[in-house]
């Protein structure tokens, strides 16, 4: 839990500028609204009153990834997202009440659509799960290729139509079923690494279920005994971040319960942003002492997939296939959870693959949730800058560790061309892949 609350922290920045070179939205611009002390200031006008809630400092506010970044290189931790999201909270509320603003509200259809799929369908797991269900009779039923053959999607944003071209296909619905609860380690004769949990996440259960699968046989595979809550919920992050604090409170109530049951040593994630959502669950109780401590104890279990692997499993043999890989990290992984080596570490460690690090690899791809959608040409600016740097790799292979960074990588990846030169991955599936290339070669070296 931090030490600080968004109030108090926003009262500590001196301005000193230490943040100023780690910042995506700035280092593009070269605005001093678009870094984190304008931001800051803007934000704590607002929220002591100092200014009105209007359109403009809203739209300001909301061109922050919120990626940490600048929390990261603070000296004194001032804590620039959570007094971001203390403002947005305070705007949202604002917005809602019959004092007057100037604040522009979504036409009715969209607000309606939005609010309905944060609290509705992001929250419930059985609905998801439709929606998982449309997309995968979308993509196989032919009516993908019947849209764009017909040209419907040119009625969409662009960034929805070129977001569709790079969706994943979706597992049918017998293959979403639910995970088992218990999954043991693979070798029994191996000595157990732990009892751990994991956390297969919302959207990520349905758009990525084979990198779940994949996470949960890695698991296994380095030795630890896996359990996988039925209970569990979507993180919240999405919900905190666009300023509905009680529906992520609700939501991690909801989490912390169903973990508890579980009885385990770690809980795991494979996505860096639920990780860094889960991870700050006490800040969410402050006046809460009930539901503070549980929240303590969940938030004191939880560890990303590579860092457990690394720190406490045993990774079978491996092997590449003589591909050179790189690594773009994952914000939330490296400046709110502090994993910023295990997963280059792993994929180090597989003989007859190149790692090459990728330059300027501390900004944020663009994604950031659904910043990538909010706000698409600062998203893609920023995308294209760091595309730059994947090309000076020559990677045959870029490793993610968040389903919005691999949806953005593979963004990149197709707005410049080069699906058939660099293949997008998510960290689990690579390690799996390369465990399952080395079972094979020895099982067909003994069939000879």
């Amino acid at each position: 839990m931090k030490l600080l609350t968004a109030e108090e922290s926003m009262q500590t920045c001196v301005r000193c500028g230490a943040c100023r070179n780690v910042c995506p939205t700035l280092n593009i611009t070269g605005r001093e609204a678009d870094g984190p002390r304008g931001r800051v200031l803007m934000a704590r006008s607002l929220i002591e009153g100092n200014i009105p809630v209007n359109q403009e400092i809203k739209d300001q506010l909301d061109r922050c990834l919120l990626c940490s970044a600048c929390v990261d290189a603070c000296p004194i931790d001032v804590q620039v997202p959570d007094i971001v999201m203390l403002a947005k909270e305070r705007i949202a509320a604002a917005a809602e009440t019959p004092v007057q603003t100037d604040i522009k509200k979504p036409a009715y259809p969209a607000r309606t659509f939005k609010d309905y799929f944060f609290d509705h369908v992001l929250a419930n797991q059985k609905r998801l799960n439709t929606v998982g269900n449309l997309l995968w009779f979308y993509q196989k039923s032919g009516l993908q290729s019947v849209t764009r053959g017909l040209g419907i999607l040119k009625f969409f944003p662009e960034q929805m139509r070129q977001m569709e071209r790079i969706t994943p296909s979706i597992l049918p619905p017998s293959g979403r079923k639910h995970h088992p609860e218990f999954t043991p380690r693979a070798n029994e004769e191996m000595a157990a690494r732990g009892r751990v949990a994991f956390f297969h996440g919302c959207i990520m259960d349905v758009m990525f279920r084979e990198t779940n699968d994949n996470s949960i046989k890695l698991l296994s595979k380095t030795g630890f005994d896996v359990v996988t809550p039925i209970a569990q919920m979507c993180c919240g992050a999405l919900h905190h971040h666009s300023g509905k604090k009680d529906k992520a409170i609700e939501l991690a109530k909801a989490n912390i319960q169903a973990f508890e049951e579980a009885n385990v040593d770690y809980i795991i994630t494979n996505a860096g942003g639920c990780g860094a959502a889960l991870a700050e669950y006490a800040d969410l109780f402050r006046g809460d002492p009930h539901w503070l401590e549980r929240a303590k104890a969940f938030s004191s279990k939880i560890r990303d997939i590579s860092e457990i692997i690394y720190e406490k499993g045993q990774m079978p043999e491996t092997a590449g296939r003589g591909e050179r890989v790189t690594y773009q990290p994952s914000c939330h992984l490296q400046y709110v959870m502090k994993v910023k080596d295990a997963p280059a570490k792993l994929v180090k460690e597989i003989p007859n693959s190149e790692y090459v690090d990728l330059p300027e690899k501390k900004y944020c791809c663009g994604s950031a949730g659904i910043y990538n959608l909010l706000q698409p040409k600062l998203a893609n600016e920023i995308l294209d800058k760091k595309m730059s740097r994947v090309k000076e790799t020559e990677s045959a292979v870029l490793i993610t560790a968040n389903p919005g960074c691999f949806l953005q990588m593979k963004l990149g990846v197709h707005r410049e061309g080069m699906e058939d030169q660099i293949e997008t991955k998510h960290v689990a599936d690579y390690l799996m892949e390369s465990i399952e290339r080395a079972e094979s070669i020895v099982h067909n070296k003994d069939s000879k």
